[in-house]
């Protein structure tokens, strides 16, 4: 079973299924991978452009807010610190500034992580201690950045949006060397990435459309050719099986089909189903010699070839014959006991003698004798149902020709 499916798999018809199956996973591969590398590429830049554009709306924030922003620690150091008296009004400006940037909120936070300014009042005062991207800022002095989508919104004007895809920037507070706080940015970039994502779908479809036309273009000739030594195989186990000749399996061929019957035989008693059992019938061409003495060899072929064709025509479907050697023959019929192999021979007999044969222009007789024999075990070896078959043969020539002789 394995054998014949490796066979299957290493057929011409089952390596194109592999290179379409390989086809297909490649297409697939290969749109995943570039559709997830553009994408990341293309989201890359954007958050790249957001945080660019973010640093610059804070640097712009600090150098216009500065006398609002930073006051003087009790020690003198500079730090982030909003007067009440001074939030109101910068709130209002801030507000006012950022509304054409695509920003949606703006928090500002002191060293202590504690949000000294938002254009969300409810948290100011608030501590936000366990914020890795915050202290990373604090801590490196550079800005951090990442997309994320919002299902919830407020933006300046306090209207709520929802599924909103927003750059979070943070942006740190540089007086001097000394970082004393950090902004942190939400850039609203919903039109840019559905730009992205639209433009990924885009170039998948046009990548998936050139891919299918490129493996199309190899699947064809492909597939030509394929279809082309799928015939010369026939062809080749149509040599390998057929006696060139007559068209009949020759002797190797016949003796695997002979063992094939064997096995199933030995299967369906194992099964109990039924006692089965396989007709043989020897035929050997009468004065053959002389009928090649008289017309030739081509004479003889043709011979040969027209008893092949009538000597076929009597059988079943699913019955066997070969050429077994010179003007002999041998007919294997599935599940036929002794005395229907007999009728089988006698019928195949009157095909012969009845009808004159046409060879090069000369009606001539001819007549052929039959032997029979039956295998009803499986473990019998074929060697001896055969020289029952010869034996019959044998004693049907010297019994006068032209007869059917079974053997028991």
């Amino acid at each position: 079973m394995d054998d014949r499916k490796d066979l299957q798999e290493a057929s011409p018809r089952g390596l194109l299924r592999r290179f379409a199956l390989l086809s297909a996973v490649s297409v697939a591969a290969i749109l995943v991978l570039v559709g997830v590398g553009v994408h990341e590429i293309d989201r890359n830049q954007l958050i790249e452009s957001a945080q660019g554009n973010a640093t610059a709306v804070a640097q712009a924030i600090l150098a216009q807010e500065r006398h609002v922003l930073v006051g003087k620690a009790p020690d003198g150091a500079d730090r982030i610190a909003v007067a009440k008296t001074d939030a109101a009004g910068l709130d209002a400006r801030l507000r006012n500034f950022l509304g054409p940037f695509g920003i949606v909120k703006i928090k500002v936070y002191d060293a202590t992580r504690t949000i000294a300014y938002s254009t969300d009042p409810a948290i100011v005062g608030k501590l936000d201690a366990n914020n890795p991207k915050l202290e990373r800022v604090l801590l490196s002095g550079a800005p951090d950045s990442q997309l994320v989508k919002k299902e919830k919104v407020a933006d300046l004007h306090g209207q709520h949006r929802f599924l909103v895809d927003v750059v979070e920037t943070y942006v740190p507070v540089r007086v001097g060397e000394d970082i004393i706080g950090s902004f942190e940015v939400y850039l609203d970039v919903s039109p840019a990435y559905e730009r992205i994502v639209t433009a990924v779908r885009l170039s998948l479809v046009v990548l998936l459309t050139v891919l299918v036309i490129a493996f199309a273009a190899l699947y064809v000739p492909m597939h030509q050719g394929t279809s082309r030594l799928e015939q010369v195989q026939v062809r080749l186990r149509e040599l390998a099986s057929t006696d060139i000749l007559t068209g009949l399996f020759n002797r190797r061929h016949l003796f695997a089909r002979i063992g094939e019957e064997y096995r199933r035989m030995g299967r369906e008693s194992r099964r109990a189903t039924r006692v089965d059992r396989i007709g043989f019938v020897m035929i050997d061409i009468d004065h053959f010699k002389s009928i090649n003495d008289n017309h030739g060899h081509l004479g003889g072929d043709e011979v040969l070839r027209e008893a092949s064709r009538r000597l076929k025509a009597c059988l079943r479907t699913y019955d066997v014959i070969g050429r077994y050697g010179g003007e002999e023959f041998l007919v294997v019929l599935p599940q036929t006991d002794l005395a229907s192999a007999g009728l089988v021979a006698e019928r195949m007999r009157l095909a012969i003698r009845e009808t004159p044969f046409d060879v090069e222009g000369q009606a001539i007789r001819v007549t052929a004798s039959f032997g029979a024999a039956q295998s009803e075990d499986a473990a019998e070896d074929v060697e001896k149902v055969l020289r029952r078959a010869d034996d019959g043969l044998y004693r049907a020539k010297e019994g006068g020709r032209d007869r059917v002789v079974t053997v028991a």
